[in-house]
C-alpha cells in the first residue's frame, strides 16, 4: 500500500491527514487491520477489517479499555516501526477528538487555523513517538498532549495580542462556551491542576469509567471518586464566583461528613 502524497496537501493539516487516510480505505487494495484485537467488538467470521471500518467500530460500540488499549497499543507500534502510512492512521483513528480539540480552541485563536491544527498535529504525533504503551489510557493521554497544545497556542495568541494593544489590562479572551475551554481556563487560574483537568474530563466528557480512570492512575475506584468529588468542588466555586476551597479543607469536610 503507497500513500498518494498529493492527497496530503490541504490547508488544514488535520484535513489533509483525513483525506490520506480514507484513501488507505479505498481502491482493490485497502489498508486493514486484525479483527482478534477486538475480541467481541469483532465483526462475526471476519478476520480483518478495513482501517475506516475499524474507526467505525471503535467509534459506535462500547469498548473496554484492555480491548482499546490493545488496539492501540498495536496502531503505535506499527507507526513507529513502518512510519507513514500507519502514523497516518493512527492520527485519523483520534481525529474526531483532535477536530473537537480544534474546533473548542478556533473559536478563541485569533491566527490562522491551519496553525492552530498545526499545532495540535504535532504534539499529538510527539507523544505518539513517546508514550508508554505498558500504561493504561493510551488514546486519553495522546488526546490530552494535543489538548495541551491547542491551550498553548491560544493563550500565547491571547497574550501576543494582549501586548500588541493599548489594551494590556483587558482580561484573556477565554469564553466559556465549551466544556474543555472551562477545563482550560480553570486551569489556567489556579482553580484546579493539570491532573483534575484531566480526570474531568476524561470521566465526564470522554465517558472513561471511574474504574478504567483508577486503573489508568494505580489507585482505587473510591480513591479516583474522592479525588474528582474534591477536584469539581473547586471548579463549581470558581464558575460560581465563590473563594475556591483548599484540597485540605475540602479533605476535613469530608472527614466530618
Amino acid at each position: 500500500m503507497t500513500l498518494d502524497t498529493a492527497s496530503v496537501f490541504s490547508s488544514s493539516p488535520l484535513h489533509a491527514v483525513e483525506t490520506a487516510f480514507l484513501n488507505l480505505a479505498a481502491g482493490d487494495r485497502p489498508l486493514t487491520f486484525s479483527t482478534a484485537v477486538l475480541q467481541d467488538c469483532a465483526p462475526a467470521d471476519r478476520a480483518e477489517v478495513s482501517v475506516v471500518e475499524l474507526r467505525r467500530i471503535l467509534l459506535s460500540k462500547p469498548t473496554a479499555l484492555g480491548v482499546r488499549d490493545a488496539v492501540w497499543a498495536e496502531l503505535v507500534r506499527r507507526s513507529r516501526e513502518h512510519a507513514g502510512v500507519w502514523t497516518v492512521v493512527a492520527v485519523a483513528m483520534a481525529m474526531p477528538a483532535l477536530k473537537s480539540i480544534a474546533g473548542s480552541f478556533g473559536r478563541s485563536f485569533d491566527g490562522a487555523v491551519e496553525d492552530l491544527d498545526g499545532e495540535i498535529l504535532a504534539a499529538f504525533l510527539d507523544r505518539l513517538a513517546t508514550v508508554d504503551l505498558g500504561q493504561p489510557g493510551i488514546l486519553p493521554r495522546l488526546r490530552w498532549a494535543a489538548f495541551r497544545a491547542a491551550r498553548r497556542s491560544v493563550e500565547a495568541e491571547i497574550d501576543f495580542v494582549r501586548c500588541s494593544t493599548s489594551f494590556c489590562s483587558a482580561p484573556p479572551r477565554m469564553p466559556f462556551g465549551h466544556e474543555d475551554l472551562v477545563l482550560a481556563r480553570a486551569e489556567r487560574e489556579g482553580a484546579i491542576t493539570a491532573a483534575d483537568a484531566d480526570l474531568i474530563g476524561m470521566t465526564r466528557l470522554e465517558g472513561v469509567e471511574l474504574a478504567d480512570a483508577a486503573e489508568m492512575l494505580g489507585v482505587s475506584r473510591n480513591a479516583v471518586k474522592i479525588r474528582r468529588q474534591r477536584a469539581e468542588s473547586r471548579l463549581v466555586a470558581w464558575i460560581e464566583g465563590r473563594p475556591v476551597p483548599s484540597k485540605t479543607a475540602l479533605a476535613q469536610s469530608r472527614s466530618r461528613a
